[in-house]
């Protein structure tokens, strides 16, 4: 049996989710651990991120974007009840 230690925080893992993503700042959804990995969620510019974080050396072995639904956007709101205003 090995005994690990992990070295990254979950607030180290957020900084280098950002980092790898190119990004200054970010509206984070989760952060999880399971199976030496911190599991990263988060939007930034419209779309949604999951970073993985290897919680012992601090790599990232992968990481997934995909644009965020219309509807979620803050601005779609906006228009959608100043539609209905003018309807």
């Amino acid at each position: 049996m090995t005994n690990t230690t992990y070295n990254i925080t979950a607030a180290e893992a957020r900084e280098i989710a950002l980092r790898e993503a190119c990004l200054d700042g970010a509206e984070f959804r989760s952060v999880t651990f399971e199976d030496g990995l911190w599991d990263v969620e988060f939007t930034a510019d419209e779309l949604y991120y999951v970073c993985y974080v290897d919680a012992t050396t601090g790599e990232v072995p992968g990481m997934t974007f995909a644009p965020t639904p219309v509807e979620t956007y803050p601005a779609a709101e906006q228009t959608a009840a100043s539609a209905t205003v003018a309807a």
